[in-house]
């Protein structure tokens, strides 16, 4: 009896076993490229976190005041307390600003401060790792935006395209990521979680109905795909997406206009189910956030509050963002956008408009089918956003900062084009190709974001940072430490007293001045709050106040400065102080005027942006456009120059012009209010 085998099942379990070979063989190469990729991905996120250390330590300019006074200054206060010397500005006691920012960088203060107790640092050492920290941890965060402007480029033009390299080496080599991506701005923080809410961003939403042709079963979570894999990451990346946007509103209420104009296009354009899911899922995304936040803001404030309304209230609704300056209505396109691009702006412009009109490109292979609308939408905020904003008469570059990772990206395709045919796919002895001189604006383009960086970071405003850390170290090296007691030294005070005769906010404060023990006063410059408009077109603050006339401003506040009598008998001062016995007696007659003098003066408060009667105190600290005027009054007195710091060749505001100077306290004993 002989077996028999049905027709076809051989050859049907051959054909299986082939198949499942062959998808085995499909498996094992798309694992390899994966685990290809996320080896790329992570040593390319590596690189960039140590790009950005490096790029953050190596700054050495005061860009912004918004840099110290609406990041650091609270923060230092949420980790030292209300007594540690920070400077609350108006902004916090009004309740404009969100307390999430301050506290991330109030937890690198704690940390950084437990750090230093544990090792016994000294307090320069300790003082140093106080100032690096928020540059490390902003660091972070500005190699994060870099990294998902990358990642958003492979969704835009294909994995390891030539114009994803080309979107990184844009933001790598851009001057203004360089000079303002690591600065503690909320601004710079606002780029990042858009940046990266924008690769989470459901683009494939966007499609036209027509095109969709699912009957909306490819929704993220619909009755038959609700369990599976892809719908439930779907989901996820829309979560996520949404909670960063979200907090990106709340530290910039502005940054709502981005994800209004894109959350446009699904709304037109998208079913009626996908519609829903979205209005639904922001719904409690941004329900989420919003109760973190008054969270947040509760601790800080020890109220509740709602700061993004308060912020668009007295900046929009009150009009107050123009006491600060005003500006053209053509700003963004005449400044804004040449300063955030410099030597990109040509191929920016050119790809917004080929992205607007959707003029097919070049691109070889093909880009993704998603590549178009992407690009679309990207350029649509670009020019969207701006014109926005336009409307608004108070207007800076870094309002519209969060749009440079999709303009590096819009022009990567640009600058793909121009220069790759240029490039020789292999070496080659063949004769020159005139396609060669194509590569001659390389070297240039590349030189030029080069010294522009540089002089930005190390050369344009350095010296209100290089004056902090003069005043620092004569505070560690005069009033940290005390002579023998054999030492013909004065005892040195353990208080340093420091006014700053600038236009307010013009240096960094405790963040930077950092010992307890530095006692400072500054103009100040509260705009006016709860003011009719003929009161505020009128209004004048401090500051203006000042340079309006120095001398009679100075004579009414502070009287003249202590004059030179004779020198000490006695103890020798110390460098740096003009204090010995007799320095201190004149210092409590002067107090007995109500004016101290190196001091604080009776129950005066004018340190870190207190009211009180203010002193003349140890150093004075000015620009040197007003050297003239201030060495009329200090002639004579016991204040002399003592350090000098070079911060511009020219400056916008004539205030600002100038080396800026300090002058110091030397020996020589007081005479009292000449």
């Amino acid at each position: 009896m002989s077996s028999t085998t049905a027709p076809g099942v051989g050859t049907s379990v051959d054909s299986s076993a082939a198949l499942t070979s062959s998808d085995h063989k499909g498996l094992r190469q798309r694992a390899r490229r994966r685990a290809q990729h996320a080896v790329t991905s992570r040593d390319v996120f590596l690189f960039l976190i140590a790009f950005r250390i490096l790029n953050a330590l190596s700054i050495r300019t005061f860009f912004q005041p918004d840099e110290y006074f609406q990041s650091l200054e609270p923060a230092w206060q949420i980790a030292f307390g209300p007594g540690s010397g920070a400077w609350i500005t108006w902004e916090w006691k009004y309740h404009l600003r969100s307390a999430i920012h301050p506290y991330l960088f109030a937890t690198i203060y704690w940390l950084s401060a437990t750090l230093a107790k544990l090792l016994h640092l000294s307090a320069h050492n300790r003082a140093e790792l106080l100032i690096a920290a928020p540059k490390v941890l902003q660091a972070i965060s500005a190699a994060t935006g870099d990294y998902y402007t990358w990642q958003l480029a492979q969704k835009v033009y294909g994995s390891d395209s030539n114009e994803s390299w080309a979107a990184l080496a844009l933001t790598v080599c851009s001057p203004w990521q360089w000079f303002c991506s690591t600065r503690t701005l909320s601004n710079c923080l606002e780029t990042t979680l858009t940046t990266v809410a924008l690769y989470l961003w459901p683009w494939q939403w966007s499609l036209d109905k027509v095109e969709d042709g699912n009957g909306g079963s490819d929704e993220v979570r619909s009755d038959k795909d609700e369990d599976q894999p892809e719908s439930i990451d779907q989901l996820a990346r829309l979560h996520r997406c949404l909670v960063l946007a979200a907090v990106a509103c709340v530290l910039r209420p502005t940054n709502l206009l981005i994800w209004a104009c894109l959350a446009s296009f699904p709304l037109f354009h998208a079913t009626k189910a996908k519609r829903i899911i979205l209005a639904r899922e922001a719904a409690i995304c941004g329900s989420l956030v919003l109760t973190v936040s008054a969270l947040f803001d509760r601790g800080y404030y020890r109220q509740w509050v709602f700061p993004p309304f308060r912020f668009l209230y007295f900046n929009i609704a009150q009009s107050l963002a123009v006491f600060y300056g005003r500006n053209d209505w053509s700003y963004y396109l005449t400044q804004g956008y040449p300063l955030l691009l410099t030597t990109y702006l040509p191929f920016a412009l050119l790809d917004i408009y080929r992205a607007i009109t959707q003029t097919p490109t070049s691109q070889k292979p093909p880009p993704p089918p998603l590549s178009p609308t992407i690009r679309h939408q990207l350029a649509t905020i670009t020019l969207l956003v701006p014109l926005t904003l336009s409307l608004i008469s108070h207007k800076e570059v870094r309002f519209i900062y969060p749009l440079l990772p999709p303009l590096h990206i819009l022009a990567s395709s640009s600058i793909s084009s121009f220069f790759l045919p240029a490039l020789p796919s292999t070496p080659t002895t063949r004769p020159f190709s005139p396609k060669r001189l194509l590569l001659l604006p390389l070297p240039l383009l590349l030189t030029t974001n080069i010294l522009i960086a540089l002089l930005a970071t190390t050369s344009h405003q350095p010296a209100p940072l290089t004056a902090l850390a003069y005043l620092r170290s004569e505070h560690e090296s005069h009033y940290l430490t005390q002579p023998p007691p054999s030492s013909p030294l004065a005892p040195a005070p353990t208080a340093m007293t420091a006014a700053f005769l600038m236009p307010c906010h013009s240096t960094p404060w405790r963040s930077h001045l950092v010992h307890r023990g530095i006692h400072a006063w500054a103009l100040g410059c509260d705009p006016p709050v709860d003011r009719n408009a003929s009161a505020r077109a009128a209004y004048l603050d401090e500051a203006d106040r000042f340079y309006a006339d120095p001398v009679a401003w100075l004579d009414a506040h502070l009287g003249a400065p202590p004059r030179r009598k004779g020198v000490f008998g006695g103890k020798v001062p110390r460098r740096g102080l003009g204090m010995g016995d007799g320095w201190e007696a004149a210092a409590v007659e002067e107090e007995e005027d109500g004016v101290g003098v190196g001091g604080e003066a009776g129950s005066a408060k004018p340190w870190d942006g207190g009211e009180g009667a203010k002193a003349w105190p140890d150093y004075v600290v000015f620009f040197g456009a007003l050297e003239t005027v201030m060495g009329g009054v200090l002639r004579g007195s016991v204040y002399r120059e003592c350090w000098r710091g070079w911060n511009s060749w020219g400056h916008d505001d004539a205030r600002r012009r100038g080396d800026v100077v300090v002058w110091c306290l030397r020996g020589g004993e007081a005479e009292g209010r000449g």
